[in-house]
């Protein structure tokens, strides 16, 4: 009986898993807002000069960390 239970618990669970998908990604493009509206455009450019401001910073830490390194084994030479 066990067996029986486990192996219709299993196309169950994937079934369940893929309801719960659907659902939510239905529900997340109910409560986006849309791509063409004004808040759409503007949530997109903030999204994309975060993402910007994000990737500068990282560039700066290792240009940093590059000239640190630099300068410490630049000297003992």
């Amino acid at each position: 009986m066990r067996d029986i239970v486990l192996a219709l618990a299993v196309p169950l669970l994937i079934c369940a898993s893929g309801v719960y998908a659907a659902c939510d990604v239905w529900w997340r493009r109910l409560r986006a807002p849309d791509p063409r509206s004004h808040a759409g455009r503007r949530v997109a450019a903030e999204r994309a000069v975060a993402d910007a401001e994000a990737i500068v910073a990282d560039r700066y830490a290792i240009l940093a960390e590059a000239e640190r390194s630099a300068a410490r084994f630049g000297g003992q030479r």
